[in-house]
């Protein structure tokens, strides 16, 4: 199996898996980006639960991300949901434990280019407990085989500050660079730090 999978169940195939593997995937449609121990889905309203809400609120979910800023409430979650419905440019993924069906985080692809084949990525884990355990690492391989093999995008950029160094070695072991660094671009933590901009062409990637 591929780390890359469209996975589209018929009725026959279904009833054919067994019942805890199959819960996952037919719960929101039969469509999924599915990997070995997550799979990706777009992100519904649906999601905007009280534990998303709390991932926004923790400031150590949000301590290098951009959102995190202003409290979270399900209102600002949806609406934040309702921005990526309809978009042919900016598509957001959640991240789902195949065992359990838990959304645990979210995956985007943003700023779409279909001129210059480009797009720049970002990612949440949410749920502490999936922290430190190869998550990040492989949501982003499912996404970025989508981004390349099925939307033909030669060139993924991903942003990050200079001091997030798990997330900079989780892009940099699936074959990204680091091509720039702006100087004391974010405000993190009561100072300025820097952040780097790293670069992903397709034929550098480096799945699972």
């Amino acid at each position: 199996m591929t780390m890359l999978e469209i996975a589209t169940f018929s009725p026959h195939v279904e009833r054919a898996l067994d019942e805890e593997a199959a819960r996952p995937f037919l719960e929101n449609g039969n469509r999924f980006l599915r990997g070995e121990r997550i799979y990706l889905r777009p992100l519904e309203l649906t999601d905007a639960t009280a534990e998303y809400v709390r991932w926004l609120n923790d400031a150590d979910v949000t301590r290098y991300l951009d959102t995190g800023k202003y409290p979270a409430t399900r209102e600002t979650v949806r609406e934040y949901i309702r921005s990526f419905q309809g978009s042919r440019t900016n598509l957001a993924f959640a991240i789902v434990d195949r065992a359990t069906g838990r959304h645990i985080g979210n995956v985007t692809l943003n700023h779409i280019d279909p001129i210059h084949r480009t797009a720049d990525t970002g990612i949440m884990i949410g749920s502490k407990q999936f922290w430190g355990r190869g998550i990040a690492y492989e949501a982003w391989s499912l996404l970025l085989g989508y981004a390349f093999d099925r939307l033909n995008l030669r060139k993924i950029i991903a942003g990050a500050v200079r001091d997030n160094v798990a997330s900079i070695r989780t892009l940099q072991k699936l074959g990204f660079v680091i091509e720039g660094t702006f100087r004391e671009e974010k405000w993190v933590e009561g100072r300025y730090v820097d952040t780097v901009r790293l670069g992903l062409f397709r034929e550098a990637f480096r799945p699972k």
